[in-house]
């Protein structure tokens, strides 16, 4: 019987609503009447019946032995479980492998938990937590951590995919509190977009503590989570640029690209932390650096948005970009460049100048008269059409990687053979596609990129670099630098304008409350020419005059940081700025700085902190002009 006639048998047959006699010897039907229905009306026929219905092939003889027990046919049960088994994991999934007890699962009074487990285990950990591998290995986030290296620190909220910490057969690990945990939580006083990232309700039957800063996580209760997935292709091509990094004679550049949302920097990522880790078969090998060339502004990694940089990395990156806004000057960050937009479209020439100047620094400046330099990871933005296409083939003709990736197999077919035209003339220039990262299941819609460049210069701006905590103070209550702008001690140069320049009597209001960039520059020669110097309003604010929108010459500037405009006191001719670069790096300019006006995403997100000069509380129609007030709708148009 098919299982479609099954289906129609079982919809037709009545239900049984009571018991009725059975006759032993039944008179046969004429051939023209209606086929005797199945016989539901007992537990062996329901049985049976669904036996037939969902094991049509089956040879078992359950009816001929009498069996009403489907567990008695093990070809079915095994099949059956086949069946069921994805969909209880789709509803329940499992996360974490490791089953806790006294044995391999200890808390100390400290908060630190000690793991052991001597079969190998996977773990999903939600928050804020420290690794340390006491013996054994451990992998997490594409890094391999031993006894040898030092506590790794992780920030793990769930609006990002969550690391999996596996760990190999007969090891101990132990996970500590993280002292900066407090700090970033309480940034939810702020702004709710940092509210609900982290520990949930501890699952019932795992030991916990109330102020812990990290969760094992084994089914979640109250919000899906992701973990972070490294598809087999990803994992072939990283074992293969392990292994060009360890044969290559030359300095290694791998240059990744691809649309938006592919995976490209979660493959970075991942590649950066294998290349770090990786001791190349001597297990008693140090870590081994490599450089980072950020230049993506629109989703920076190691910066606030509008900045692309050039970092190094000492140890792995298991954190996501807002819980690490800004590195040690010159130690970590070692040049960086303001674009002053969100994207490279507001100067692409500039772009590409920045970009290359920061490659000139890796070539020249870092561990100079070695051969070979350590690795660099070159993570781009996701325009990859028109312009961005073209933006794209100038840097790898400039940068001449060693290997060119492209984060997806579905094109578009004029960016991939623009690529691959471009690095048609270096014939030491590979290249290769991987299959972008798995999008269809959005776990926070309301963290857009948008909202993530929010909590990531929020993140900026509220940040203690020399305590490497963040400070949930309201930035109206911060102190700020009183920077005076008149006289001839004054503390910077002038304010110039990238793109568009406001009329100079409207430059306080078009500053006021709006993030400016912070750039030293180390010869007049970065300026372009750009000599007038205009006294703009009535509080006569140094303006450099740039009416053609030129853009400073990064080979003789670079960034500080970003400012945040309080206020602008006309009368004693200061202005208040509010940032988190240290006196250090300010008075390392020597008298030689700018304020760059651009395109910076306007931070209202800092207006409503508090009680700040910005704003202004207006109830119903105070104070609003003509046309402002509240309209009431009138509903009784039209009525006779």
């Amino acid at each position: 019987m098919s299982a479609f006639a099954a289906r129609q048998q079982l919809w037709g047959a009545p239900s049984p609503v009571a018991k009725t006699p059975v006759n032993e010897n039944p008179t046969p039907a004429p051939k023209d009447s209606t086929p005797t229905q199945h016989p539901t009306s007992t537990v062996k026929g329901v049985i049976q019946f669904l036996h037939r219905l969902f094991f049509p092939q089956c040879t078992h003889d359950t009816y001929a032995s009498g069996s009403i027990d489907i567990l008695s046919c093990a070809n079915c049960w095994h099949s059956l479980g086949t069946l069921i088994t994805p969909v209880v994991r789709e509803r329940q999934p499992q996360y974490s492998s490791l089953k806790p007890h006294k044995k391999n699962y200890q808390q100390k009074p400290d908060g630190c938990v000690t793991l052991r487990t001597p079969d190998g285990e996977r773990l999903v950990i939600l928050g804020s937590y420290g690794i340390r591998v006491h013996q054994g290995e451990a992998t997490i986030a594409g890094a391999q951590l031993t006894p040898l290296d030092p506590v790794q620190w992780v920030h793990a909220p769930h609006c990002h995919a969550l690391p999996v910490l596996r760990t190999s057969e007969d090891t101990v690990v132990e996970l500590h509190p993280h002292p900066a945990a407090d700090g970033l939580r309480q940034l939810a006083k702020l702004n709710p977009a940092f509210g609900k990232l982290w520990n949930e309700v501890p699952t019932q039957g795992v030991p916990s503590r109330k102020d812990s800063t990290f969760q094992i996580v084994y089914v979640p209760k109250k919000v899906a989570l992701q973990e972070l997935v490294s598809p087999p292709e990803w994992n072939k091509k990283l074992a293969s640029l392990i292994a060009t990094k360890r044969k290559g004679a030359s300095s290694p550049i791998f240059f990744l690209c691809g649309p938006k949302s592919s995976g490209k920097s979660t493959f970075g990522k991942l590649l950066a932390n294998r290349l770090i880790t990786d001791r190349a078969g001597n297990k008693n090998a140090p870590w081994s650096p490599i450089y980072i060339l950020d230049i993506d502004p629109g989703q920076p990694e190691f910066g606030p948005p509008g900045v692309i940089s050039l970092v190094k990395l000492t140890s792995p990156n298991l954190q996501p970009p807002f819980c690490h806004p800004t590195l040690e000057p010159v130690t970590s960050m070692i040049r960086s460049h303001a674009i002053a937009a969100v994207t490279p479209a507001l100067d692409p020439e500039h772009f590409i100048e920045c970009v290359m100047d920061l490659f000139t620094t890796y070539q020249t400046q870092t561990h100079p008269g070695e051969e070979k330099k350590p690795p660099m990871v070159v993570n781009t933005p996701g325009w990859i059409q028109g312009l961005g296409l073209d933006i794209l083939s100038d840097l790898v003709k400039g940068i001449k990687p060693t290997e060119v990736v492209y984060m997806s197999t579905e094109g578009p077919e004029e960016t991939i053979s623009g690529l691959q035209a471009a690095i048609s003339f270096i014939p030491t220039t590979a290249f290769s596609t991987l299959p972008s990262q798995n999008t269809t299941e959005i776990l926070s819609p309301s963290r857009i990129p948008s909202s993530l460049r929010t909590m990531q210069a929020m993140s900026y701006f509220h940040l203690l670099p020399s305590l490497s905590t963040w400070n949930s103070t309201p930035l109206s209550h911060v102190p700020p630098w009183r920077v005076r702008y008149t006289g001839p001690d004054r503390g910077f140069r002038g304010i110039l304008c990238y793109d568009y320049q406001p009329s100079p009597r409207i430059l306080a209001e078009a500053i006021n409350g709006m993030v400016l960039a912070l750039v030293k520059i180390s010869n007049l020669a970065a300026l372009r020419g750009l000599d007038n110097i205009i006294e703009a309003g009535s509080g006569k604010i140094p303006l450099i005059d740039n009416p053609m929108g030129k853009s400073l010459d990064p080979k003789f500037s670079e960034l500080v940081g970003l400012v945040l405009v309080r206020g602008v006191d006309e009368r004693r001719g200061e202005l208040q700025l509010l940032t988190p670069v240290g006196m250090g790096g300010v008075e390392k300019g020597e008298g030689r700085l700018v304020l760059v006006m651009g395109k910076f995403d306007t931070p209202s997100w800092c207006y409503s902190e508090g009680l700040v000069p910005w704003i202004q509380r207006l109830h119903g129609s105070q104070n609003r002009g003509a046309g402002g007030k509240v309209w009431r709708v009138r509903r009784d148009l039209g009525r006779s």
